[in-house]
């Protein structure tokens, strides 16, 4: 039985983490030539830095507010830049080993070049991370496609994490983007929400301002656990996104069906399937499922068109890479058998605020019969 197991994973990037700090401390050291004491309190200093990101994670379950909100968006950032740093510095440092017999090559200029790359990339992937998500349409061809669902417009939501005011801002101008496109049906697909924010408050208005012929459906992403479960389901209610969970419902001549979260709730391989010949009748079927995977088994069961997020297609550049590995569907369409596939980037961020060269979107996918 094919199941995933990510504890020992977790301990690998919990120590990596840790590890980066202290490269970051030991190249700004040698970079710009410190003394001992100095040396030695940057490395005091950013590895107390290194806890706070795990710290404000913790404190954001129990507490909040306007000051506090600064300061959970503080410690994110921070997380965002120190991932920048240690992927600029490594390069920095290739180039020195590159350059170092050339007789114009100043260490200490090719430090200070590599802050001011730091500096902009950082802007631009807090830029990324700040903007309205683009709308990106895409004109999927569907086998023996229903004639009533010629011309077919899908809006998806995914990985928005709400969980303070600017991610309500930032969800306010998605709702202005998807409603001029009158689509057809809106799915979220996980992730919505996050600890930071009370469902009741804001989003649910928001949510109620979507403009969807057949109705907002959605499934539950790992993060809707995190949130709690029970409480992310009311929260849902609140939004009047109709869950799917391990079900189905008819709309129509379409089916559409929703797997709980596949790794937290440590669907088999096997109850995958299961659920999905549970709820097989024939019907064009759209498939929700928040995490890219079992994607093989999913298509060798039936004919899908299926619709994921949770990668965010690594969200900070280089960890497209990482990312890659462990999600072998990690971003874009793909086909299998009969059944298609389209993970998307997702509308929001997790953790740090910024995203570089992996930009938010918005799908909007229209369906046409492939001839």
């Amino acid at each position: 039985m094919k199941t995933y197991h990510f504890f020992p994973v977790f301990l690998v990037l919990i120590a990596s983490y840790i590890g980066i700090h202290f490269y970051a401390a030991r190249w700004l050291a040698r970079g710009f030539a410190l003394g001992q004491p100095a040396a030695y309190w940057l490395r005091v200093a950013l590895l107390s830095a290194a806890f706070l990101s795990p710290f404000i994670m913790f404190l954001k379950r129990y507490r909040h507010g306007p000051l506090l909100e600064a300061i959970y968006a503080a410690g994110y950032a921070w997380m965002g830049l120190i991932m920048l740093a240690a992927f600029i510095f490594a390069c920095s440092d290739l180039a020195a080993f590159v350059l170092r017999r050339a007789p114009w090559f100043q260490p200490r200029l090719l430090a200070q070049a590599t802050l001011a790359l730091l500096a902009v990339i950082t802007a631009w992937g807090v830029y990324g991370g700040q903007k309205i998500p683009d709308i990106k349409e895409i004109t999927i061809p569907i086998r023996d496609l229903p004639p009533s669902l010629e011309g077919f417009k899908i809006a998806q939501i995914s990985d928005m994490h709400v969980d303070s005011n600017w991610k309500l801002r930032q969800f306010s101008g998605i709702v202005d983007r998807i409603n001029p496109l009158a689509p057809d049906l809106v799915l979220f697909t996980g992730d919505l929400v996050d600890p930071g924010i009370a469902c009741a408050e804001n989003l649910g208005a928001l949510t109620g301002k979507i403009k969807s012929r057949l109705g907002l459906f959605g499934v539950l992403g790992n993060h809707e656990y995190y949130y709690g479960l029970e409480r992310s389901i009311d929260c849902y209610k609140t939004f009047g996104i109709k869950l799917l969970h391990n079900e189905s419902l008819d709309l129509g001549g379409l089916r559409l069906t929703g797997l709980g979260d596949i790794h937290t709730e440590k669907l088999s391989e096997q109850a995958v399937t299961g659920t999905l010949k549970k709820n097989q009748d024939g019907k064009f079927t759209i498939l929700l499922s928040h995490q890219p995977v079992y994607y093989e088994a999913i298509a060798a069961a039936g004919d899908y068109l299926v619709l994921s997020g949770h990668t965010h297609k690594g969200q900070i550049f280089p960890f497209h890479i990482f990312t890659k590995l462990f999600y072998k569907y990690f971003y874009g369409l793909y086909r299998l058998n009969n059944s298609v596939f389209y993970v998307t980037s997702g509308a929001g961020t997790w953790g740090p605020p910024l995203r570089w060269l992996a930009p938010a979107e918005i799908p909007v996918i229209t369906l046409k019969n492939a001839k």
